[in-house]
């Protein structure tokens, strides 16, 4: 049973959460990404004009290691997969998820791009002994009504 104490991270809301903790799929590396746009206008005989044409990317990036035997089990990353299948499942519209950090700031609203896994350490039967995983979220802007 994982304690909010332990809680890194949740993403989603309802019976749709995933929760990033230390006895689940803990990450150990977060990296975030934010852009803005300034595009470069050449210009003859003169150094390009950039202007400011709006806010670009903004990603994060969970990366960690799961040791299934140890706490948490084989299910995790099937769970992310699952989390980020929501939509198809239930036939409704696809729909971005709530991302809170473990110390209770609201990141706002996150869509999952990809998630890789790796398992370089192989046990019985090809049952991993260690999982990699590497989740990308894009932030999602709702459009101003």
């Amino acid at each position: 049973m994982t304690r909010m104490s332990d809680v890194l991270m949740t993403l989603g809301d309802g019976a749709a959460t995933f929760r990033f903790a230390i006895d689940t799929a803990a990450y150990q590396w977060l990296t975030r990404r934010t852009e803005w746009r300034w595009p470069a206008q050449d210009r003859l005989w003169n150094d390009p004009a950039r202007q400011f044409t709006g806010k670009g990317t903004d990603e994060i990036t969970l990366e960690g290691v799961i040791l299934p035997a140890f706490r948490g089990g084989l299910g995790q990353v099937k769970a992310m997969r699952e989390l980020a299948d929501v939509a198809l499942r239930d036939g409704s519209a696809a729909r971005p998820l709530t991302l809170v950090t473990g110390y209770g700031e609201v990141l706002g609203e996150w869509v999952i791009t990809s998630i890789e896994e790796d398992q370089p350490v192989i046990g019985e039967r090809g049952t991993p002994l260690e999982q990699r995983f590497r989740l990308t979220l894009a932030a999602y802007a709702r459009d101003a009504v």
